[in-house]
């Protein structure tokens, strides 16, 4: 519930409760005084005046044309019965004295002194919690005697107390209902207010580690809401900056490391040949093209590192495609296969299918991919002088949304332990592996950036006949995809 909703109810509330509230209190006590159906006390003091102006009326006839019947008891009587039926009484005297009080007035008040009331009648009067009207009528009776009459009716239908207890009640029910509610509302939104508070405290101290939990709704939903996104997105943001820092911490340190061993060799030779070790121009020769070769490795290391730092930081642009991917890696392993070749390695290619697989690709950024798988299964079976085959077959097929594709070697395959690494940056499984044989540990790791962000996903796996295998898949995507991504 939002928070205006909230306010609007209880704004609400703070007016009809009391009201209910205090027609439940008067029920009760209309209920308490013998009042079995409302509508019969309503109708019973709606009619009341009506009754009492019949009997007035018929009073004021006496005491103009009939006095006589005053001195009746039984008539006096009667007139006093119908008079206390409706909250009214009359004291009647002859000669200034009482001649007859009201039973309902006597009942009402015992103590009070009739014939002073009857002597100097005030307007009003109250007799046992309530007030009466007065009405002094002086008339004659036949014989001449000099009559006075005091007639008390009731003006209000409660006692005088109440007005001010009704009021106090009232007051209180209103106080009450505002306090309480007052006392709820603000707690439905102080409390989730105050577990914001605690949250951005702990924030504001580092601590991004406790998840935000409200069961609120409405805006302080809503805004504990954005405090547990925001908290995850910037203890996302720094969990990456410290992943970041430890990557390039990695980073130098094996760069300084991969460099540091083709430097190191360069100058052994370079002091050589200053030393006069290479005497001979077959020496020299020999010399000289061990330096170019580790200057070419570290070129070509360099160019890695700038790749792979590129990508890792996702600042490298793709430039998609819409290609037959069958047809691509066709052109790709033909341009490869002459090389390949000239190292003693068989390349074969198999493809699943005669209809065309598109994908959206880059093909600068895939063939790199290729080239980086190929040439570490040249390398890793250039290792072991012993394989009477060395062969690479490429394999494509078409899946519900992939093209997948499996690049498999005839070497001694990977440890175990080492398939699911060997996609990290400057990861060797192997001496064989190493910076020696012209690996910077970079390879597979571009493999990987450029296949992630193809949308694929590249993994590694043993042959059944042993050798190393590469897998990858790659979206297909519609005629219609092209575009860049970054």
């Amino acid at each position: 519930m939002s928070i205006r909703v909230k306010l609007y109810m209880s704004y609400l509330a703070m007016v009809f409760v009391p009201v209910i509230l205090m027609s439940v209190f008067m029920l009760s006590i209309l209920y308490a005084g013998g009042v079995e159906d409302v509508r019969q006390y309503f109708d019973k003091e709606n009619k009341e005046p009506f009754n009492q102006a019949l009997v007035y009326g018929e009073l004021s006839y006496v005491f103009r044309n009939d006095a006589g019947q005053l001195e009746d008891s039984e008539y006096v009587a009667e007139i006093q019965t119908r008079l206390g039926e409706l909250w009214a009484g009359l004291i009647i005297s002859r000669d200034g004295t009482i001649s007859s009080v009201a039973p309902f007035l006597r009942q009402a008040s015992p103590r009070q002194d009739w014939q002073l009331l009857l002597k100097d009648p005030p307007e009003t009067v109250t007799i046992n919690r309530f007030r009466f009207e007065t009405s002094l009528v002086d008339f004659r009776y036949p014989d001449g005697g000099s009559g006075k009459a005091v007639l008390l009716r009731r003006e209000d239908t409660v006692p005088i107390y109440w007005r001010p207890i009704s009021s106090s009640i009232t007051l209180a029910f209103i106080c009450l209902t505002s306090l309480l509610l007052t006392y709820f509302v603000s707690r439905s939104i102080i409390r989730p207010l105050k577990k914001l508070e605690a949250a951005a405290l702990q924030m504001k101290e580092g601590d991004l580690s406790r998840e935000i939990v409200t069961t609120a709704k409405g805006e302080i939903g809503q805004l504990s809401h954005a405090f547990e996104e925001m908290r995850i997105r910037l203890k996302g943001s720094i969990d990456q900056s410290l992943q970041y820092e430890e990557n390039r911490k990695m980073l130098l340190s094996h760069i300084s490391h991969d460099l540091k061993t083709p430097i190191s060799a360069i100058k052994g030779y370079v002091e050589g040949i200053m030393d006069g070790i290479a005497n001979t121009d077959e020496k020299r020769k020999r010399y000289m093209e061990t330096i170019y070769r580790k200057a070419s490795d570290m070129d070509q290391l360099i160019d890695e590192l700038f790749l792979f730092s590129k990508l890792d930081l996702h600042t490298v642009a793709f430039d998609f495609k819409n290609i037959d991917i069958g047809r691509y890696l066709e052109h790709f392993l033909e341009e490869q296969r002459f090389d390949l070749e000239k190292s003693g390695v068989l390349l074969r290619y198999a493809q699943e299918g005669q209809h065309p697989i598109t994908v959206a690709a880059d093909p600068d950024k895939l063939s790199r991919a290729f080239s980086n798988m190929l040439n570490n299964s040249v390398k890793y079976m250039g290792q072991h002088p012993d394989l009477t085959r060395k062969e690479i077959t490429v394999r494509i097929a078409e899946q519900e949304q992939d093209a997948y594709i499996e690049i498999e070697d005839t070497g001694p395959g990977i440890e175990a332990e080492a398939l699911p690494q060997i996609f990290e940056r400057f990861y060797r499984a192997e001496q064989s592996r190493n910076s020696e044989t012209g690996g910077s540990g970079l390879g597979l790791a571009i493999v990987k950036q450029i296949i992630e962000g193809h949308g694929g996903r590249v993994w590694a796996e043993n042959a059944e006949t042993g050798g190393a295998r590469f897998c990858l898949t790659l979206p297909k995507s519609g005629p219609a995809v092209g575009g860049e991504r970054a």
